[in-house]
């Protein structure tokens, strides 16, 4: 699967937020550009997509930043994918396809839904526990 910047720094900056959901305090759009090298400006156009797509909400001022609407469990990664890039649907053919068009056709099509329903399924929540269980694998010296 091909992910676009704007996919990948959405969706850290999406796990940022859930490992802070619940916090009283809005999460800086600064610490986030920092501890993921994003480019501000370019978070910022992510976080306003996001934002209108209804997953994130915004606090101004000095203390402000974002934060999720929902728990990251009910919040999946074609939601993020979905409200930064899009997910593609299929384009209907000008004429008509011939066999092997069709049976391409229909290939594509399962291989999409497929890729949707995994989409779907993983949440933000099931990212962030498998974010945990790899710390504690790590070796620290």
């Amino acid at each position: 699967m091909n992910v676009s910047a704007r996919t990948q720094y959405a969706c850290l900056a999406m796990l940022e937020l859930a490992a802070r959901y619940g916090s009283p305090q809005p999460v800086p759009i600064r610490q986030i550009a920092e501890r993921h090298n994003a480019p501000p400006n370019f978070l910022v156009q992510i976080l306003l997509q996001l934002k209108h797509a209804g997953l994130i909400a915004s606090v101004r001022g000095a203390a402000g930043g974002y934060a999720l609407l929902k728990p990251p469990e009910d919040i999946s990664l074609a939601d993020v994918i979905s409200a930064v890039d899009g997910i593609a649907e299929e384009e209907a053919a000008a004429n008509e396809p011939s066999p092997t068009a069709v049976v391409l056709r229909e290939t594509w099509r399962r291989i999409d839904a497929t890729e949707r329903q995994m989409l779907d399924d993983i949440s933000l929540a099931d990212l962030l526990g498998r974010i945990d269980n790899q710390d504690k694998e790590m070796y620290y010296i």
